[in-house]
């Protein structure tokens, strides 16, 4: 992976000074690369963003995971299937309302964990290697300083 290049995305001359715009278009690079670079592991981001959800908390239920992951309920669904096939997880019925599927990894799907992690802190390691500790640690701030919900 060649941090070094180039964005893909070149920003049109009116929108350079604008950090929205900046910041959109870091995300769709990284996206990009993390697609590519989690292909080493047979996923897609959005399979590994499912994946990460449950290395944290096994067992939640699909509209859950879609909330956080704030995707529509037939792309969710799809991603489910997607690893459901890859033997990663399995769905089960939610005990306190059969309308609702819990969504629990399997032993091939907690084995993955360890490589999918891997990957991310090295990607993680080398998007930041420029920054110091203190750069990094105003950066997180900053961040989650700027997070908001949209409220339409």
């Amino acid at each position: 992976m060649d941090l070094d290049k180039q964005p893909q995305n070149p920003m049109p001359p009116s929108a350079q000074k604008l950090t929205f715009w900046q910041l959109k278009n870091l995300t769709l690079n990284i996206n990009k690369a993390l697609d590519h670079l989690l292909q080493q592991e047979g996923l897609t981001l959005s399979q590994a963003r499912v994946l990460l959800l449950l290395f944290d908390e096994n067992g939640q239920n699909q509209t859950s995971l879609m909330k956080q992951l704030q995707i529509e309920s037939s792309s969710m669904t799809k991603i489910l299937d997607l690893l459901e096939r890859k033997g990663l997880l399995q769905r089960k019925d939610n005990p306190r309302d059969a309308r609702q599927k819990n969504v629990f990894l399997t032993k091939k799907g907690h084995h993955a964990e360890v490589g999918i992690v891997h990957l991310l802190q090295q990607f993680e390691h080398n998007l930041l290697a420029e920054l110091s500790k203190a750069e990094i640690q105003q950066l997180h701030h900053l961040l989650h300083k700027i997070q908001f919900e949209p409220d339409y």
